[in-house]
């Protein structure tokens, strides 16, 4: 599948500005960098851009550069709009679709930095290139047989700020970079920033995690440094700060072989682009000046949208234009199809297997996100001669949790944020939403009886401890939250909480660092400052909860029985206000998961503990799994908990 407006700039440098009047063209500002020091770009050639065959779209072939352009080098360049705003007039913007983008000779990062685009002249043609004249490779579809099907996922969702001590003990905090995050999944490769870590240096840690899918947080270029990526500037480009195209596709062919699936975060409800200053109206809003327009509004709701110091997207609007994907006019929604190129963009180039959609509610526009979905998976599609429908997902994060957004097909699953609620309840032996604690448990486990959002499919609900949103109240590290709830045991209740995790109704998310108890070491709980300290994980009973997690996980992957909806609660102590509790996970034929969770501060009393419907009681070979022992025959549902255990069993 092509994409019109990305196959024509490998031949000319390209622009679409929507209702752009012919007589005020743009022009090209077109250097070669000068490393310095200082820094800086030295300029070789300014000339005006010119209509093409298509309404709006202004083109320039390299051919008429003059002098001509020499091969096989690699060019810096701007494109020069000429605006009605007294303090901007001629300005200097990035290439909306620059795949490559270099801040170097750029002094400082504020709201009106254009870094210069960044492409390579070669045979005649415009190639992309990183910012050193190497041109990455494509990432090649993996294998479908390769891949986790969805009900098989565990997420690991990775944020890109770390943290380590120097000699003085302090907590220096930076952005791990494509390698520092290959690094934690190969053990031959020492990382970039990191290298002088001894977890990521000497160990794979996410691999001997077991996960079966990364998410990285937004991967576009942002232009803010020292956070998460939520700045989107410049969307068809890796974030400058993490490395270049090469490495992330060094990076995601690595997890591929090693048949993990490669999701990236997307911000589309407001963003940083140069579009601000090309054509501000045509794609993006302010709320405040547009209060009789439902673009300016939260989806199902009277509160305005909010741009987080970005512009938002504007989405309710359309014009007679060259349309980008189809490369003919017609009717046209500017930012459908802006944000449709860099769709294509990612899943062509980097081998996308999923999405996540950041705040939904704020993008507000179903259609806009249903349409997202569908060339998404129209994509996926289009790589394989049989698609499986269970190797590819487009997740959305609403904390609201609207389910008929997965009904409706406008995205595949969400965020399932009430799990997190009563997952957090559960480990302290409360209850919540009103429910009493069996409920809290049984709809934290199975959420499809959850009736208020009556997710159908396990496929559709993404479970997590904790999640990068670590700012409020019972939203902070799962460290941090046993903390300041007095908890004195946290092992034993955070090996708990993965329980419910990786036995649950749903897929698991495990937040970067949670897997060994991380955490904040920021005083101020903000999402996107603080880091994940891999040193950590050294620590003798952090080391234990990584041990104990990681067996959870591989558990999650092989078992069928965790990979379908079915469950049945076998077992309820009302002797103790329903707070020990068994469940069993699987369908008739599967080898059965069954759980037994103790979640009191007593121990079981005696030295045995009957579950009279233990399925399948006669049967040899049962096993507990977190300890990795055989169970004797007359032992199987019988065996004593501790305070705040759980057991897990299969045969």
């Amino acid at each position: 599948m092509t994409f019109d407006l990305l196959e024509r700039r490998k031949e000319k440098f390209i622009l679409w500005i929507p209702d752009t009047p012919a007589s005020n063209p743009p022009s090209l500002v077109l250097g070669i960098f000068n490393g310095g020091p200082p820094a800086t770009i030295h300029e070789i050639w300014n000339g005006q851009l010119s209509v093409s065959d298509q309404p709006d779209l202004w083109e320039l072939d390299p051919s008429d550069i003059q002098p001509p352009l020499k091969n096989d080098t690699v060019y810096h360049y701007w494109f020069e709009i000429y605006t009605s705003s007294e303090h901007l007039g001629a300005f200097q913007v990035t290439d909306p679709i620059a795949y490559t983008v270099d801040y170097r000779a750029t002094e400082t990062r504020d709201e009106h930095v254009q870094p210069a685009s960044v492409i390579k002249f070669r045979d005649g043609k415009l190639w992309p290139c990183d910012i050193d004249g190497n041109e990455p490779s494509h990432v090649a579809p993996p294998a479908q047989d390769a891949i986790p099907d969805n009900n098989h996922l565990v997420i690991y969702e990775l944020p890109t700020s770390w943290a380590n001590k120097n000699p003085a003990g302090d907590v220096q905090v930076d952005v791990g970079t494509f390698t520092d995050v290959l690094a934690l999944f190969d053990l031959t490769t020492a990382g970039d920033r990191f290298r002088d870590t001894p977890s990521v240096a000497n160990e794979a840690i996410v691999a001997d995690l077991g996960v079966n899918a990364l998410e990285l947080l937004p991967v576009a270029d942002s232009k803010r440094t020292g956070e998460w990526g939520y700045a989107t500037a410049h969307y068809y480009a890796p974030d400058s700060d993490l490395g270049t195209s090469s490495e992330l596709a060094k990076l995601v062919n690595s997890i591929h072989m090693k048949g993990i699936r490669f999701f990236t975060d997307v911000v589309m409800a407001f963003g940083h682009d140069p579009y601000i200053y090309i054509a501000f109206k045509q794609f993006h809003l302010q709320p405040e000046d547009e209060i009789d327009n439902q673009d300016s509004y939260q989806s199902h709701s009277t509160e305005l949208r909010e741009g987080w110091g970005g512009r938002l997207w504007r989405y309710i609007q359309d014009t007679n234009t060259y349309d980008p994907e189809s490369g003919r006019p017609g009717n046209v929604h500017p930012s459908w199809s802006f944000h449709l190129g860099h769709l294509h963009r990612w899943m062509s180039d980097f081998g996308i297997g999923g999405f996540r959609l950041d705040s939904v509610n704020n993008i507000a526009n179903f259609d806009f996100i249903r349409s997202y979905t569908e060339k998404a998976w129209s994509l996926y599609r289009s790589r394989y001669r049989t698609p499986s429908p269970s190797k590819f997902l487009v997740i959305g994060e609403e904390l609201s949790v609207p389910v008929d957004m997965v009904t409706s097909g406008t995205i595949d699953a969400l965020w399932n944020e009430p799990f997190q609620g009563r997952l957090r309840a559960a480990i302290l032996g409360e209850s919540t939403d009103g429910d009493d604690f069996e409920w809290t448990v049984r709809k934290m486990i199975n959420c499809t009886l959850d009736q208020s959002h009556p997710f159908t499919d396990g496929a559709q609900a993404i479970n997590y401890i904790t999640s990068h949103d670590t700012e409020g109240s019972r939203k902070e590290r799962l460290f941090n939250f046993l903390s300041a709830n007095h908890v004195d045991d946290i092992e034993r209740r955070s090996k708990l909480a993965f329980t419910c995790l990786l036995t649950a109704v749903g897929i698991p998310m495990i937040f970067a660092g949670e897997e060994f108890c991380d955490q904040m070491d920021r005083s101020v709980r903000q999402k996107q400052v603080d880091p994940v300290n891999y040193e950590r994980k050294a620590e003798d009973w952090r080391a234990r909860v990584f041990n104990y997690v990681a067996t959870l996980v591989r558990l999650r992957k092989e078992s069928s029985a965790l990979g379908v909806n079915d469950t049945e609660f076998i077992h309820v102590d009302e002797n103790c206000e329903g707070k020990i509790i068994a469940w069993k996970r699987g369908a008739q034929g599967q080898a059965p998961v069954v759980v037994v969770a103790n979640f009191t501060d007593q121990d079981t009393p005696g030295n045995e503990y009957f579950v009279e419907n233990w399925p399948e009681r006669e049967r040899q070979g049962w096993r507990e799994v977190t300890q990795g022992r055989d169970v004797p025959r007359d032992w199987v549902g019988r065996e004593p908990l501790l305070h705040w255990e759980a057991k897990v069993y299969t045969y």
